[in-house]
Order: C-alpha cells, then structure tokens, then sequence
C-alpha cells in the first residue's frame, strides 16, 4: 500500500480483535516495528509489557465515562483491566465490558461480522449553508436526503417501513423565531425504492411546514422500521407488490446505483441539485482532495 499510494499503512495481529487493535495501535506509533506488530495470548510477556503501558482509556470499546469508573476502582491499564474478574466486571458495568476484558486475556469473544450488522435505522442529516425559509430549498434537501438514505439501504439489503423527516432552526439564533419538529409516516409497504422513499418524505414536509417565515438551519431523513430483504413482512393492510412490480424496481434502483457508482455521486437523481442552493454545505476552506479527487491531484511541469 504504502509502495504504490505513499499512505502508511499498520498491521496489528493477535488471537482477538480487541488484542490486534491494541498491536495495530502500537505498530503505528512506533516505526522500529515495520508497521507490523504480533501479540500473543495474555501469558506472553511481550503482551502484558504493553497492556501494562496502555491506559485502560485507550482500549478499543472503553468510554470516557467507563474509564473513570475504572480509575476510581483502582484500573488505570490495560494489565489490570484484563486481571479484573469478568463476572465481577459484569455486575458492576457491563456485558460488553467483561466481553472486552476476556478479549484482553486471548478468548475472542467478538466475531468479525459482529461490526457489519446491518443499521436498524438510517439517518441522512446535513446542516444548511445558509439558513433559509425558501421551502423550495428545502425540498430540494429533504429529496436529496431521502435518495442518499435510500442508497444506502440498498447497499445493506434492507427495506424500510417508515419515514421520519425532522426540520430545525438554529438554537444558538435565539432572536429568531424557533421551531424543531419531525413527522413519521408509513410507507406504502416495506420498500428500498427511491421514488417511494422520496414521496413519503416530501409528504412529511407537507406536514412539517409552517405557513409564516422561519429561517431553517439543518433537515433530515430517517429510515426506520428495517427488515432484511429477504425476509419481508406485511401487515393485513399492507397491499403486496406482484412479482413484476418487484422485478420492475429493482431493475430501475440497480441501474441507477450503477450510474451513479461508475459516474459519480448524483449523477441521476430525484429531481435537480442545485449546487448554489442555500442548503448546500459551504466548502469555501476545504482542504485539497489530493488523495480521492483526480481533478485536485497537484501538477508539477519540468521546464
């Protein structure tokens, strides 16, 4: 990686994820490993040398909050944290904490695809570049918001049952009228089509919407209610689609995910994008992109 990109890159292994986070954590601070680092379970004496070094706050899944706890009882490192009592760890905090300390001592308790379940809800949310009251812009963000949730639903193979839309003004301009609100609605039936996804939440504005001039700050779409594609349930009032309405949409979302995937981000959307809207976020000091963007990479000329 680092031959052919220039980014460094670390490595750390051991018998559980919380170990190999630790090693990959050291053989990023320390050049002399190579940027590959090896644990061994908690007898090896490399192993306890380096829990012993670490402050139990910068082990991988322990909070701030869980950490003090931690040093008023007496375990600042990582040593002492995997010498604690899992059961009396349990009692007293959690069972994702004793979890941790038994991944401390080599007994992997936290499976690899535990971190990629997919979402129970997703959430697309952006503060507006400017604050504004045109409810036109403010469609237009909510459509985009809802389309980028929509995506991202896909990628997960999920369906969602239900929309929430929230709307906001800015609580720190407090001479200005305020307003924070959000709406839930059904959909139709279980969907992780676009246009569907896109309707509902335009409807949920409608109800959002206050006649008198408020200056909005930040809007959001929430899909809720997730279920597995695969394993779609309806209720009795829920009306079923046929196969070929099936077929029909998930042919339209993939070749639309297919666009913008080869040529880039919104490049077919629901409705135009303005890039001068007031909702669009300001990237006036933005750094360059020279990592992911071709068109910023720097140009030197020999002369």
């Amino acid at each position: 990686m680092y031959q052919w990109t220039g980014l460094p890159v670390s490595v750390g292994i051991a018998p559980t994820r919380t170990l190999a986070k630790l090693a990959n954590r050291h053989a990023k601070r320390h050049p002399a490993t190579g940027g590959v680092f090896m644990l061994g379970g908690i007898d090896s004496p490399d192993t306890q040398a380096l829990l012993a070094r670490t402050p139990v706050g910068d082990i991988w899944g322990v909070g701030g909050r869980v950490a003090a706890r931690l040093h008023s009882i007496g375990i600042d490192t990582a040593l002492a944290l995997a010498q604690a009592h899992p059961t009396w760890i349990r009692q007293q905090f959690s069972v994702v904490l004793e979890r941790t300390v038994r991944e401390l001592r080599g007994v992997s308790c936290i499976d690899m695809n535990e971190a990629s379940d997919s979402r129970k809800m997703i959430m697309t949310s952006r503060s507006f570049g400017r604050v504004t009251s045109n409810r036109y812009d403010i469609e237009e963000a909510v459509r985009a918001h809802a389309s980028s949730s929509a995506q991202r639903l896909r990628a997960q193979r999920s369906l969602a049952g239900a929309v929430m839309v929230m709307l906001r003004t800015n609580p720190h301009m407090s001479h200005l009228a305020q307003d924070r609100n959000r709406v839930v609605l059904p959909l139709p039936r279980p969907t992780d089509n676009t246009f569907e996804i896109v309707a509902t939440a335009q409807r949920a504005l409608a109800r959002l919407w206050k006649p008198r001039r408020i200056l909005y700050q930040k809007c959001g779409v929430q899909l809720m209610d997730l279920q597995d594609v695969d394993g779609q349930q309806l209720d009795v009032f829920q009306t079923p689609q046929s196969d070929d309405e099936r077929q029909r949409s998930d042919h339209l979302m993939a070749t639309l995910d297919q666009l913008n995937t080869r040529f880039g981000r919104n490049t077919v959307t629901v409705g135009m994008q303005r890039s001068d809207a007031d909702w669009q976020l300001r990237c006036d000091y933005r750094s360059n992109r020279w990592t992911t963007r071709w068109g910023e990479l720097p140009v030197a000329r020999l002369t």
